[in-house]
């Protein structure tokens, strides 16, 4: 059963007589949302591990700085090139079966990393890395906006995404925990992938028992509630992309030149998370001379992600209270932007303010990621919004192969504080770029809320 399948209830089912959405709500979010949210968080932890671990990986596999880079990039080749597919899969196969075989196959990658033994080893598996995790963000959003009305996907949006704050902020001190053990004669770092990738097989066995694929698969929605939630959201799909139907093909998601804008927005919030992802680490090993060891970098570089969750509920809350969502991205960016270029004059000179500075421009890269995941639904629809939503997500991952690789070499040109203040500079430029795209973005959208004649229309179908 396709994600398209949807039963098309008459009018007694979806008339305003019968609106249930809060309660329906509240059900995805303790049905579903935590399901995706452990899904998230695993993979997150998963793919920016090696920013700790190089602490240990760098001396035994003899890595450059630029070396390392280019190994933490190549993940997001692999990421880019099957994102696509992957979503259109999704679309076809169901998101229960296809998240669990995605989660599946990056946990056993994840525990495979324990062998690399050289540098050439280390760049194939952070490949087959990203290409088994492929299409996994993307596939939520894009089966998150069949189950969620537009009104309140800012804040189911916001719970699942909060994952990533998260799991940046106890994936240090969990990885550098990990990697201060030593087992059956493993380095640390060996132990620690072993220890993050089995997880994911046990919740890939959950989510295939519990995971329903469509809201008429739901044994917890009683038939009125799936028929209400049905209708709601095929109300809510943006009007005809390609093909004079109601259910434009996939290749329209490719083909909107909005969607590459928002490929831009994201690719410039992309650049500075993964600068915080891979480099937050070594930037505070320098910034504190060397004084704190690695458990204690780890519990240090989880100080951001703790004020960016917060940040993210706020924000992703108030959006959908106020139903704007533009400037709930954009102020945040551009603060964020400003605050790294103090960091960018502060990292060698006034080390707390620096650090203020880069918990600021931290929660303005990622805090907004559930309102910006907010506009795709309302450019795109059904198969077009499968295809559209993962061409977001591979363009603007294409950041995430440039940031680590691009920072690598300026650190390695310009090392020490020299290479801190031009990587935060860097990031600032590019992160405030991606807010004013956004605004012209936002000039181009239309409304969310369904037209009279189209509820009208639906109602006498």
């Amino acid at each position: 059963m396709t994600m398209d399948n949807h039963r098309r209830p008459n009018a007694a089912e979806h008339t305003t007589d019968y609106a249930p959405g809060s309660s329906i709500s509240r059900k995805i979010s303790f049905r579903i949302v935590p399901m995706l949210f452990l899904a998230a968080l695993l993979s997150y932890v998963d793919r920016t591990n090696i920013g700790v671990a190089k602490l240990q990986m760098q001396n035994d596999l003899g890595l450059s700085e630029a070396a390392f880079g280019l190994g933490a990039g190549v993940f997001f080749i692999a990421y880019v090139l099957f994102e696509v597919p992957s979503n259109i899969a999704l679309h076809r196969i169901g998101a229960r079966i296809w998240i669990a075989r995605i989660m599946i196959t990056w946990g056993l990658v994840t525990a495979l990393m324990s062998l690399v033994e050289n540098i050439w080893m280390f760049y194939g598996m952070r490949f087959l890395l990203g290409a088994a995790e492929a299409g996994l963000l993307p596939g939520v959003v894009y089966y998150l906006t069949r189950w969620v009305p537009s009104a309140n996907r800012g804040r189911i949006l916001g719970l699942f995404f909060l994952a990533i704050p998260v799991a940046s902020a106890i994936g240090s001190p969990l990885t550098s925990t990990l990697m201060s053990v030593n087992l059956w004669g493993l380095a640390g770092w060996q132990f620690m992938f072993i220890a993050e990738g089995l997880p994911c097989l046990l919740l890939a066995a959950v989510i295939v028992k519990f995971l329903p694929n469509e809201p008429g698969d739901a044994r917890w929605l009683n038939a009125s509630e799936a028929q209400w939630l049905t209708a709601k959201i095929d109300q809510e799909d943006p009007a005809d992309t390609g093909g004079g139907t109601g259910h434009p093909h996939w290749t329209a998601g490719l083909k909107n030149y909005r969607v590459l804008m928002l490929a831009a927005v994201y690719f410039s919030m992309v650049v500075p998370i993964y600068l915080m992802g891979f480099f937050l680490p070594s930037i505070i090993k320098e910034m504190t001379g060397g004084t704190v060891g690695t458990t204690g970098i780890g519990y240090l570089a989880a100080v951001p992600y703790v004020f960016t969750g917060i940040a993210m509920v706020l924000i992703s809350r108030s959006s959908d209270r106020t139903q704007e969502r533009m400037w709930h991205f954009v102020v945040p960016t551009l603060a964020g932007a400003c605050a790294w270029v103090i960091a960018a004059a502060t990292v060698s000179s006034s080390p707390y303010i620096a650090a203020i500075a880069i918990c600021v421009g931290t929660i303005g890269s990622m805090a907004t990621i559930p309102t910006f995941w907010t506009t795709a639904p309302k450019i795109v629809s059904g198969a077009a919004a499968a295809s559209g939503i993962a061409l977001i997500s591979s363009i603007g991952n294409i950041g995430g192969f440039v940031s680590p690789y691009m920072f690598g070499i300026i650190r390695d040109a310009f090392p020490g504080e020299a290479g801190n203040r031009l990587s935060f500079l860097v990031g600032a430029i590019i992160l405030g770029i991606g807010g004013l795209i956004m605004i012209a973005v936002s000039k181009t959208l239309r409304p969310t809320t369904p037209t009279l004649s189209k509820t009208k229309q639906l109602q006498h179908d």
